[in-house]
């Protein structure tokens, strides 16, 4: 969605705007910088806390899927129903936590969802208004329809990749792929059969 057809709904009631800025090296970065300014009526969802579920040493990788429960709870709290419209957005052009946003919506069968095209940089530069501090929406339920079709385990990756019929995509950064400057893993480089499909290449250099 463009920064123009958000700003002409920043008083729509069913509308509910995610700000889920997030630093990888510092995951308290995104909070801050919300509370500094945000594009206003946006609400904040924690990658950490809000969007993933808990962290099981040797099991979950380090952004688990929440329980549906979980997603629900923190849908309903941003103030999320069936009739609303959700945008969301991040500062990297929708690459990380926004995305996570919009796909965890849709597993859960929330269809009216869309990132903010260019995100937050693309908002600021347009010269549109922003607002500080914390901002919080009534609360709605959300009831979700999940689409575990949407998911798959380690182990079906595995088969997967040894599949000609089928292609496995790594969207991480190029040199991530690569297993250089590896500074969020313990682990570099990327899954055997994997094909490096970096996120950047789907965005233009102001992140549109």
């Amino acid at each position: 969605i463009s920064t123009k057809e958000l700003a002409n709904h920043l008083d729509d009631p069913d509308w509910v705007i995610i700000d889920s800025r997030f630093k990888l090296v510092n995951p308290d970065q995104g909070r801050i910088d919300y509370k500094i300014a945000h594009i206003p009526g946006a609400v904040y969802a924690h990658l950490d806390d809000d969007l993933s579920g808990p962290i099981i040493k040797g099991v979950t990788g380090r952004h688990p899927l929440p329980s549906v429960d979980k997603a629900s709870d923190v849908f309903s709290r941003l103030g999320i129903a069936s009739s609303v419209q959700v945008v969301a957005y991040d500062d990297l052009g929708g690459a990380l936590a926004a995305g996570r946003a919009w796909w965890l919506l849709r597993w859960l069968g929330h269809e009216s969802v869309a990132v903010l095209d260019g995100g937050w940089q693309q908002w600021v530069n347009k010269g549109f208004s922003v607002r500080s501090g914390n901002e919080t929406k009534p609360a709605r339920r959300f009831t979700p329809h999940p689409r575990n079709e949407l998911i798959v385990t380690a182990e079906e990756v595995d088969t997967i990749r040894q599949d000609p019929r089928h292609r496995l995509l790594d969207a991480r950064s190029a040199d991530r792929f690569r297993g250089e400057n590896e500074t969020i893993d313990p682990i570099p480089g990327h899954i055997p059969g994997a094909i490096s499909t970096a996120y950047a290449g789907n965005l233009n250099t102001d992140g549109t």
